[in-house]
C-alpha cells in the first residue's frame, strides 16, 4: 500500500498548491465571489481581518503549505486534517448551485460542490484511518513480543551463566586454597620428621663418641695397671737377687 499512498499524494496536493498560488497572486477575483458569504463571519470573529482579499490571501497560504506538506508525506495526519478544515469555507460560501437559474451553470455548480463534499470526505476518512492496517499492527505486535520474550530470555541465561561462573570461580578458589593449606602442611609434617631424624642422628652420634672415649679410657687405665704390676714385679725380682747375694757371703 505504500507505493499507492505515494503515487496518490501528488494527485490529492495538487489542486491545494494550485488554488494556495492563484489565490496568493491575485486574491481580487475570488475575494469578489466569497465576500459576501465571508464578512457576516468575519463581522462575528473579531480576531479575523475585514478584508475578503486579506482572508483570501491567509487561505491561500494556508493551502500551499499544506499541499506541500502532503506532497512530501510529512504530517499526514495534521496535514489532511487542516486540508479537509480549508474545505468547509468553500463548501459553505462557493458553488451554491441554487441560487443559478441558467441550467447548464446550476449543473456546473453543482458538480464541483459533490466534488469538494467528496473531497472532504476522502480527507476525513484518510485522517481517522489507523497509522496502520491491523494485520501489519498484529503482527508489529507480535514481533515486539517475541523480540521482548527472546531479549528476557537471553538476559535471563546470561545472568544465570554469570552465577555459574562465579559459582565456578568461588569452587576452584576454595580448592585452591585448600591445596595450599595440604600442602602446607604436608611440608610442616615432613619438616618436623626431618628435624626429628636429624636430633636422633646427633644423639647417636654423641652416644657412640661417648662409649669410645670410655673404651679408649679403660684401656689406658688397664696399660697404666699393667706396666705397674711389671714394675713391681721388676722391683720384687731385684730386692730377691740382692737378698741370695747377702745370704751366700
Amino acid at each position: 500500500m505504500r507505493p499507492i499512498t505515494t503515487l496518490a499524494r501528488p494527485f490529492v496536493a495538487a489542486p491545494y498548491i494550485m488554488t494556495g498560488l492563484d489565490a496568493l497572486r491575485d486574491p481580487r477575483e475570488r475575494a469578489e465571489h466569497v465576500g459576501p458569504a465571508v464578512k457576516p463571519i468575519a463581522d462575528r470573529l473579531e480576531w479575523l481581518p475585514k478584508d475578503p482579499e486579506t482572508l483570501v490571501r491567509i487561505e491561500g497560504g494556508l493551502s500551499l503549505g499544506t499541499g506541500a506538506l502532503l506532497l512530501t508525506g510529512r504530517f499526514r495526519r495534521l496535514t489532511t486534517l487542516l486540508l479537509a478544515a480549508q474545505l468547509v469555507p468553500a463548501l459553505m460560501t462557493e458553488h451554491r448551485y441554487w441560487t443559478e437559474d441558467d441550467p447548464e451553470r446550476r449543473a456546473n455548480e453543482r458538480s464541483h460542490l459533490l466534488k469538494n463534499a467528496g473531497l472532504f470526505g476522502a480527507l476525513l476518512m484518510v485522517a481517522t484511518e489507523p497509522r496502520r492496517a491491523p494485520r501489519t499492527a498484529e503482527l508489529r505486535r507480535r514481533a515486539r513480543e517475541t523480540q521482548i520474550k527472546s531479549g528476557a530470555e537471553a538476559k535471563a541465561l546470561r545472568r544465570e551463566a554469570a552465577v555459574t561462573l562465579r559459582d565456578a570461580r568461588r569452587e576452584a578458589a576454595r580448592q585452591v586454597r585448600q591445596a595450599r593449606a595440604e600442602g602446607g602442611r604436608k611440608a610442616a609434617r615432613q619438616a618436623v620428621k626431618a628435624t626429628k631424624g636429624a636430633k636422633f642422628a646427633r644423639t647417636g652420634s654423641s652416644f657412640k663418641a661417648g662409649k669410645a672415649a670410655a673404651a679408649g679410657k679403660a684401656a689406658r687405665a688397664g696399660a697404666a695397671g699393667g706396666a705397674a704390676r711389671a714394675g713391681k714385679a721388676v722391683k720384687t725380682t731385684a730386692l730377691k737377687g740382692k737378698a741370695m747375694a747377702s745370704s751366700k757371703r
